[in-house]
This record gives C-alpha cells, structure tokens and sequence, in this order.
C-alpha cells in the first residue's frame, strides 16, 4: 500500500473508531483536550486540527464529548477562529482541571489516543516510520512523560518531544490505542520491507560473490599464462600442471566447476588450496633460478 494512503487510512480510522463506555470516552476527551494550546486565564482550548475538533463534537456516529461525564456538568463550547493567512482554529470553553489523568494502564491507553490525536503525528521518510507526540505545555508534558512509562515502550524523549522509532512499538502503539487495522497495515508493510531487503541483500550477496569469482579468475589465467610462456608448465607436479591446462582450457569456470572436472574430483576448497601452492611453488621456482643466476 502507499505510505500516504496508509498514513491517511489510519488517522480515518482514529477519527471513528468507536468508545466503548463512558470511562474511556472520558480519558480520551482529556487526552485530545490537554494536548491542545490552554490559555489559562480564559479556560480555552485551541487546535488547528479540525479532525481533532470533530472527534470531540463533530457529527458522526462517535460523538465523543457527548459520551463523556464531562458534558453533564459542562457544555463544550466550540467556536471557529479565522484569521487572514493562518489556518482556520477551533477554540473550546472547559476548565482544565475538570478533566481526568490516568491512573491504569487501560485508561492511559484511551488519555493516550486522545493526546495523540491532538499533538501527535505518524511519519515516513524513505525508511521505516516514526511515531511522536509534541507536547506544548510543560504540565503536560510532564504528565505524559509518567504515563508512557506505563506502556513500556521504547519512548525517547526531547524536551517536549516524544518519539517510537521501534516498528514493532508502533504497531502495539496503535493496536493497544483502537486503531487496529492500521496496525495490521503497518505489520505488512514491515513484512514486505524484510522480505525486500533480504532479497537486495541475497543479491547484493551473489554479485559480490561473482564479482570474487571473476576476480580471481583473471588472476589465475595470468598465472597460468605466464608459466605456460615462461616454459615452467613441465616442472611443475602432476596435480598442479593439470589444474593449470585446466584453467587455461575452461577460463570462465568456477573453482567449484574446475575441482569437478579434474581427473580426480576435489572442493572448492581442495582447489583454493591448490592455486595456493601453485604460487608458492612458482615463488620458489623464480627464487631459485634467481640464485642459480
């Protein structure tokens, strides 16, 4: 699937995913409202994020702050902001500390969706994904900085900025906070990616491989060339001077192919081992007729 769809199908499935009691519609209010810009002094809230906006109070089958306690005792009031050059804001009237923190890990799960929701994000550069949450306020910040250690996942943190770089500690991310499908999503994607790189490392693998085979090939034809022309072929042992008429007669053969057609079938390996001793044996040769010189 493509990245921006995949990323673009999981915030649609965050936006309706359904609340299953009052409880978690509760923690998950909180959550998206404390991850919004507060303004103490007048008790709103305010987010550039219309799908945070509509997630709250927007129609819908999930109407989110009509299932929360909350809208008992208060009534959410919404207004748009526009502003000339600026994106279009919605701005809520409740006061902050009305709102619940999570003491479990179920409701830090449901806080966490809606914080997610309002300050979070899901990226994809050209390898693998990350997922953060940027949290404004310092209250808040430090508050989400004791709950996600509820979750045990590998969070790094900066200042204000929350990142999941682990593949598998997103998809527990977004599987443990209902947006399941994505999750399952993201798992494929990571298993077509393995499956990918293996292939570009099995390949990368056998050109290596041949690219040694060719390599040694030439060496081992140059030798052969020049104790063929330096009249050294008859000094040389048995075994050796067969594997030398060999290589001369089958130059784009493997070591492995050159030990199956010797008289006697040898490894690879036996054959290595050869050429090996072929080089000493002429390293001596050329020292000798140097000394005798």
């Amino acid at each position: 699937m493509d990245k921006n769809k995949l990323l673009a199908n999981i915030w649609d499935e965050w936006l309706s995913s359904p609340v299953k009691s009052k409880s978690a519609a509760d923690f998950e209010s909180s959550g998206l409202l404390m991850g919004m810009r507060y303004n103490e002094n007048s008790n709103t809230f305010t987010t550039n994020r219309l799908r945070a906006a509509r997630r709250l109070t927007g129609p819908g089958r999930v109407r989110l702050w009509a299932m929360t306690s909350y809208s008992e005792k208060f009534n959410l009031e919404l207004s748009m902001i526009t502003r000339k050059n600026h994106k279009p804001a919605v701005k809520f009237l409740c006061p902050r500390e009305s709102l619940k923190t999570p003491k479990s890990l179920s409701a830090s799960w449901h806080w966490l969706k809606g914080l997610w929701g309002s300050c979070g994000g899901l990226y994809s550069p050209k390898a693998g994904y990350y997922l953060t949450l940027i949290i404004s306020d310092k209250k808040i910040s430090e508050l989400a900085n004791k709950i996600l250690a509820l979750t045990g996942l590998n969070w790094s943190a900066h200042r204000n900025e929350f990142t999941l770089r682990n593949h598998e500690d997103i998809t527990t991310f977004l599987y443990n906070t209902g947006i399941q499908s994505g999750a399952l999503a993201l798992e494929d994607t990571a298993i077509i990616r393995d499956a990918k790189n293996r292939a570009n490392l099995a390949s990368n693998y056998d050109s290596a491989n041949i690219a040694r085979s060719v390599k040694a090939a030439r060496e081992q034809i140059m030798l052969a060339r020049k104790i063929l022309e330096s009249g050294m072929l008859e000094s040389l042992p048995e075994k050796l001077r067969e594997l030398v008429e060999l290589r001369l007669s089958q130059p784009d053969a493997t070591l492995e192919e050159l030990g199956k057609n010797l008289k006697s079938r040898i490894t690879k390996s036996a054959v290595k081992y050869r050429w090996e001793k072929l080089q000493e044996f002429i390293k001596n040769f050329i020292t000798e007729e140097n000394t005798k010189l």
